[in-house]
């Protein structure tokens, strides 16, 4: 019989979670990706939603949950004390400025506290005559989680939905 490891475990709550706004109408769910590589050997999760309210998805989260070479090896042949995967929280959201990024850090600072690595990342297509930059903002974590950080986990979503909130007056400001 198939025993699921701990992505396994940890990619259903996360998507049950998820799903459950949905079904409730509070985030609508605009993309999703199940990887296995092949050539490096890793999973990968991700989930992208937006707020309800958000109707044109200016504004998204996107959570991903990724198991590697090491830690899958480690699980399957029972040497792992602890296995755990990578867990990464980004936003992205177009922004006219790019001064607009310290506001954006310190809103998130204030949510996710100091302890978490948050990193911006500014793209623009050219040409492009609105001078809008794409801002990739991912929120790291700096350690694994582990099957009994499911209610971390699971307690994590309301502060992706304030953040979606918080991060709304800087959309394209």
């Amino acid at each position: 019989m198939f025993d699921p490891t701990v992505f396994d475990n940890l990619k259903t709550v996360l998507e049950g979670a998820v799903y459950d706004l949905d079904l409730a109408g509070e985030i609508v769910v605009i993309d999703r990706h199940d990887m296995v590589d092949l050539a490096h050997f890793s999973r990968a999760y991700t989930i992208t939603f937006c707020l309800s309210s958000d109707h044109k998805q200016n504004i998204s989260c996107t959570i991903r949950l990724e198991m590697d070479l090491e830690q899958i090896a480690q699980e399957l042949l029972q040497r792992a004390v602890r296995p755990g995967c990578k867990l990464m929280i980004a936003f992205s959201l177009p922004i006219r400025r790019h001064t607009t990024c310290s506001l954006i850090e310190g809103t998130l600072l204030r949510i996710w506290g100091d302890k978490r690595i948050i990193r911006q990342t500014l793209s623009h297509d050219f040409p492009n005559e609105e001078s809008v930059y794409h801002n990739e903002v991912t929120i790291e974590f700096g350690r694994l989680i582990y099957e009994d950080n499911v209610d971390d986990l699971q307690a994590m979503i309301p502060y992706m939905l304030d953040s979606l909130e918080q991060l709304q007056p800087f959309y394209k400001s």
